[in-house]
């Protein structure tokens, strides 16, 4: 036999109307404090000025942020690089890191510096060279001198706009091999141009 449904008792009725009457109640109060607070900032200009100031600041934060998620941080492309390279030796993406302007003043083009790279990666293979691991031990900003020296650099050489190089950072690498005697403590300098961050330069350190 089926159950039998009971019939709601009068006082839940007034209960959930009561609570509805409520809920219409806080909306609408809502709804004046919001078209009180638009109207006040309409005709109050200091306030509209904040607000305005507010708006700007979250438009800016939100682009730094999409920025960092489509393009990278700096950290993000030093890490890239030392991984494609040293680690999985994928010639494509460590020719990818390079501006392709600095790419092809050594190589006609990419696909030629991917076949170079994988021919590289070939001869470490038969030297019973193996990468395991790298660290990155710690990064500085390059001053503004120092970024101007290689904006001149990178235009002299690279034929890239040396107004497009806004920042330069240093990062200090070692790159850890099966056998001491093949471990690799780098300087890795990655550039920040039109946006996009790319290795542009690379040296030993002690």
């Amino acid at each position: 036999m089926a159950d039998k449904v009971e019939e709601p008792k009068n006082e839940q009725i007034i209960n959930t109307e009561a609570a509805k009457a409520k809920a219409a109640e806080v909306a609408g109060n809502v709804k004046e404090g919001a078209t009180n607070f638009i109207e006040k900032v309409k005709t109050d200009k200091t306030l509209m000025a904040v607000c305005c100031g507010v708006a700007a600041v979250l438009v800016i934060v939100v682009f730094v942020i999409l920025a960092n998620c489509v393009f990278g941080g700096p950290k993000r492309a030093v890490k890239s690089y030392t991984k494609a390279y040293y680690i999985k030796m994928d010639a494509k993406k460590s020719c990818k890191a390079m501006h392709k302007n600095i790419v092809e003043s050594v190589y006609d083009d990419v696909d030629e510096c991917v076949d170079k790279m994988k021919d590289t990666f070939e001869d470490i293979k038969d030297s019973d060279v193996k990468y395991k691991s790298y660290e990155i031990v710690n990064s500085k900003k390059l001053d503004k001198d120092d970024v101007e020296d290689y904006a001149e650099m990178l235009e002299k050489y690279y034929d890239i706009n040396e107004k497009s190089l806004k920042k330069v950072v240093r990062y200090s690498v070692n790159v850890d091999a099966k056998g001491s005697d093949n471990d690799k403590k780098l300087y890795i300098y990655v550039g920040k141009i039109k946006g996009k961050w790319y290795v542009i330069d690379q040296s030993s350190r002690k």
